[in-house]
């Protein structure tokens, strides 16, 4: 009984033994993700493409709003893989703006948010905006996220007045035609006696 014992611990330890000698290989190492210069050149021809349907198409200053947004959330994710691929990727979208610079200006109108978004890609230099997200990470995804609370509290803001607006305006039509009607009402009991008058 005391061999048996023996040898199932020799079994046992020898089985632990090649057990922690065995590299690990069902752990999958995650794969490097990685920037080239052509995949920013085609994102950038991506926003290039949105941005002349925009302008060209449907003048929508909110999508314009959307794509100047993107532009930034984008830059942001290639500063953590290349710095300069990332500049080269801003660029382009800034040099295609100020390009059409009279064009998005007249669209912008005096809409102060996508005036606000448009000059911070149009009026800081490639350099400094890749500059501000290298030393600020962190303070720009806050700032970006502030924004975006921002803007949608402005757009339900607008929402509510342009609903006011609308319920105000429905009602004085509604009160100008009921007094349209009395007055007819009144205009044609008036002539009804008149006749009876012989008047």
């Amino acid at each position: 009984m005391k061999k048996i014992f023996l040898t199932l611990v020799a079994v046992a330890a020898m089985t632990f033994v090649s057990c922690g000698n065995k590299p690990q290989s069902n752990v999958e190492e995650a794969p490097e993700v990685t920037l080239t210069a052509e995949e920013a050149d085609a994102a950038a021809d991506e926003v290039v493409a949105s941005l002349t349907d925009v302008i060209e198409n449907t003048k929508d200053v909110n999508k314009l709003q959307e794509i100047l947004e993107a532009v930034k959330t984008k830059a942001a994710e290639y500063v953590a893989l290349n710095p300069e691929i990332a500049k080269e990727y801003v660029a382009k979208v800034q040099n295609f703006l100020k390009e059409k610079a009279d064009v998005v200006k007249a669209l912008v109108g005096d809409n102060a948010v996508v005036g606000a978004a448009l000059a911070s890609l149009t009026d800081v230099s490639a350099d400094d905006i890749i500059s501000n997200f290298v030393a600020n990470p962190v303070e720009q995804a806050v700032d970006g996220a502030k924004e975006a609370v921002e803007n949608a509290t402005d757009a339900a803001v607008e929402a509510v007045d342009a609903a006011k607006d609308a319920a105000a305006e429905k009602v004085n039509e509604t009160v100008d035609a009921a007094k349209e009607k009395a007055a007819e009402t009144v205009d044609a009991a008036a002539d009804a006696a008149k006749k009876k008058l012989g008047i």
